[in-house]
């Protein structure tokens, strides 16, 4: 098949936030992964028959959100990071999980929806969802697909890019860009509550992603 014919994934990422001050999730891929390696990006993956089952997307945003980074989008989860553990290494599926410390889905709100350009190996259909947590919610890399994570102001990580300090590939920079302005995570979260996404499809200008 070629590249162009490529049918994308459905896939969805977790957009992390919060307070005191405004901050940002973002864990860095490894250098040798297949796909964005040794990217910055905000935690996610492609959904799976068991995530359509219980919840749909937001469920996949969540489950690759924890195993990521160990931060859990529900209610506390008793003995975390054993069974975060656990669920990478297949001997669990996130439905006892989410039975032990639900997940509030109203609380993931779908903020973006990007589709990888026509003639990319590796195509997805993402959906880009903003959720806040606690200050003292704990982020840990998982040392296989994130080697590296971070609580950084969306301007600071910009910055950051435009230095080429923290790589980055395009959804993510506007996803960022779009988090500038806001000086809490409820005023960002409310903001997008229920507005409109239509999926954004960049295409490629000599090699280069770019809107039309």
């Amino acid at each position: 098949m070629l590249s162009d014919e490529v049918t994308p994934l459905l896939a969805a990422s977790a957009i992390v936030v919060r307070d005191g001050p405004f901050e940002v999730l973002m864990l860095r891929r490894h250098a040798g992964a297949s796909f964005m390696p040794n990217a910055w990006v905000f935690p996610g993956g492609i959904a799976e028959d068991l995530d359509h089952e219980l919840g749909g997307l937001k469920i996949t945003a969540a489950r690759e959100t924890f195993e990521e980074t160990g931060v859990w989008l529900g209610a506390p989860l008793e003995d975390a990071e054993h069974k975060r553990r656990r669920l990478l290494a297949g001997s669990i599926s996130i439905r006892p999980l989410l039975a032990e410390a639900p997940l509030e889905l109203e609380t993931l709100v779908l903020t973006s929806r990007w589709i990888t350009p026509v003639g990319v190996p590796k195509r997805f259909d993402t959906y880009f969802f903003v959720v806040k947590v606690s200050r003292d919610a704990i982020a840990t890399a998982e040392q296989n697909e994130a080697v590296d994570v971070v609580w950084i102001h969306p301007a600071n990580a910009l910055a950051k890019h435009a230095a080429r300090e923290m790589q980055m590939v395009f959804p993510t920079l506007r996803n960022l860009e779009a988090l500038i302005g806001f000086a809490t995570a409820n005023e960002l979260i409310e903001s997008r509550r229920g507005i409109p996404v239509e999926p954004i499809q960049p295409v490629l200008v000599d090699g280069k992603p770019t809107l039309r």
